[in-house]
């Protein structure tokens, strides 16, 4: 539908619409013609026509509705000028509205676009912005296609998206309206303001419900503190829940703290920010960079709150230094004075002096070789090697 200063009656088809609209304005300018003879009136303005174009007209609002009558798109235009030959009308500085079960979903400028006669698309250039009426989300770029009827949104160069969690750049971004999903594609650079996290991927998906972003490529994760780097994450997939403020990581999941100085590496991995906590349901490798020991496990647990690490299942730890090695069920090793606690089959062997222990529990320090095997002398066996 076209309207030239709400003065024309609502029409389905865009096309239908512009027919009529140009026989109204051979009408007006035959009557204006007219006024000017009887008159001698010139300062009235008629709409006039550019070289390239067959119609232009000035406040004109461009409407499409569906076949059962509701609303999907409106268009306002400062000025606009049809095109017969490419099926188009050219607007100026346009105002645009998308609708989702009659109701304003989306508002949208930009300086110049087309719209096209079919009605199934609309392009816009220039200082475009998209507002995402009931999530306060903010997409800005250069250049976008509407595509009106699926309602999606493309929006290219130089890419921002924004609300008041996320601040996200990249290449390209796709508004799915019906899906409420933004995508982001090309040298991803997502912010979340709290925790301050730097989110850099290929590609990221915003599901505006349930508040997630997701990833099925390579991606990092930076948590920053006074603008330094306090814990990184690495991994092939991800998603992370900005309600719960909780990470997601999977395959070649490699995570580095920086206090303690610890990297963490599994194939599936947790990382609760509120919490600090960090987990991981299946084998896990944590390397403890200070003293240069290495735990390995079924399964495990950082608490960096109050710098503890949690290992269950086939544990194992390695003084790099001086091949000490532990076997248990279980182990808690405690960042802050390089001691660990083993319970259950625990097994204790060191090189120089040679020599295994076993019992059922354990406690020390890996590199210093001081290890005390606990649990009563009828359950330890001490195995001296000799030199």
């Amino acid at each position: 539908m076209i309207e030239q200063n709400n003065s024309f009656s609502s029409y389905h088809n865009l096309s239908i619409s512009l027919f009529i609209l140009v026989t109204l304005l051979l009408g007006i300018t035959a009557c204006n013609q007219q006024n000017q003879v009887q008159e001698n009136i010139s300062e009235q303005p008629i709409p006039t026509q550019t070289p390239e174009s067959d119609l232009t007209l000035n406040d004109v609002t461009l409407e499409e509705a569906s076949e059962e009558g509701q609303m999907l798109w409106r268009v306002k235009s400062q000025r606009a000028s049809y095109l017969q030959n490419q099926e188009l009308i050219r607007v100026t500085k346009p105002e645009g509205e998308l609708f989702q079960d009659g109701k304003v979903t989306y508002k949208i400028t930009a300086l110049q676009g087309e719209v096209y006669q079919d009605g199934n698309k609309i392009i816009l250039i220039d200082e475009i912005e998209v507002y995402d009426i009931q999530n306060k989300v903010v997409i800005r770029g250069q250049q976008l296609e509407w595509l009106t009827e699926p309602g999606i949104i493309i929006v290219t160069n130089n890419i921002t998206g924004s609300n008041e969690q996320v601040q996200a750049s990249a290449q390209k971004a796709k508004v799915i309206s019906k899906e409420k999903k933004i995508e982001f594609y090309g040298q991803v650079v997502a912010m979340i303001k709290e925790p301050v996290l730097k989110i850099q991927t290929e590609q990221l998906f915003w599901q505006i419900e349930p508040k997630k972003l997701l990833t099925n490529q390579p991606i990092k994760i930076e948590q920053l503190q006074d603008k330094k780097v306090i814990g990184s994450a690495y991994g092939d997939e991800s998603e992370y829940d900005l309600d719960n403020k909780i990470a997601t990581l999977k395959k070649n999941v490699q995570l580095l703290q920086t206090d303690p100085k610890v990297q963490i590496s599994s194939e599936l991995v947790t990382w609760n920010m509120p919490q600090n906590l960090i987990t991981s349901p299946g084998p896990i490798t944590v390397l403890e960079q200070e003293e240069k020991v290495v735990l390995k496990a079924n399964q495990g647990q950082g608490n960096f709150q109050n710098n503890t690490f949690n290992l269950s299942g086939n544990v194992i730890g390695v003084g790099q230094n001086n091949q000490a090695q532990l076997n248990s069920d279980r182990l808690t090793w405690y960042f802050e004075n390089q001691t660990f606690e083993a319970q259950g089959n625990v097994f204790y062997r060191q090189v120089d002096p040679p020599f295994n222990v076993r019992g059922p529990r354990a406690v020390g320090q890996l590199e210093n070789e001081k290890v005390t095997i606990e649990g009563g002398s009828s359950n330890v066996v001490t195995e001296i090697i000799p030199q």
